[in-house]
């Protein structure tokens, strides 16, 4: 997978119950960037929503797979090479079939890099 290869958790905190933040830090020389892209590295979109699902796993011990996702909104790219150092602020509840109600940020200082609210549900 991602975590601790592509990326790595490198601060964590707890905000409320249900609402964490993650520090994290981008591998600039992962070969994902070899095809996307060679010349102008960026983390493509499936990627950035994936390192939300392996960060909430990662937090609840779980796993997961994004069930339903209502909206995401990438407002900018994330260039490794400019943003090696990314936050994840991640809100969720357990909901009623089992799975996890996600609304999650993607930001760095003032840039805020994607929106997602969804869906994701354990793999058993």
């Amino acid at each position: 997978m991602l975590l601790n290869n592509f990326f790595n958790i490198i601060n964590s905190t707890q905000i409320s119950e249900n609402e964490i933040l993650k520090e994290i830090e981008l591998n600039v020389k992962h070969d994902i960037y070899k095809g996307h892209f060679p010349e102008n590295p960026v983390v493509p979109g499936v990627v950035s929503v994936q390192m939300i699902n392996e960060t909430l796993a990662d937090h609840l011990e779980l796993e997961f797979f994004v069930s339903k996702a209502r909206s995401i909104k990438f407002s900018s790219m994330i260039i490794p090479n400019i943003n090696p150092k990314l936050n994840f602020n991640i809100k969720y509840s357990e909901s009623d079939d089992g799975g996890y109600k996600v609304i999650a940020q993607i930001y760095y200082e003032e840039t805020i890099f994607l929106k997602f609210n969804g869906f994701f549900n354990k793999i058993c």
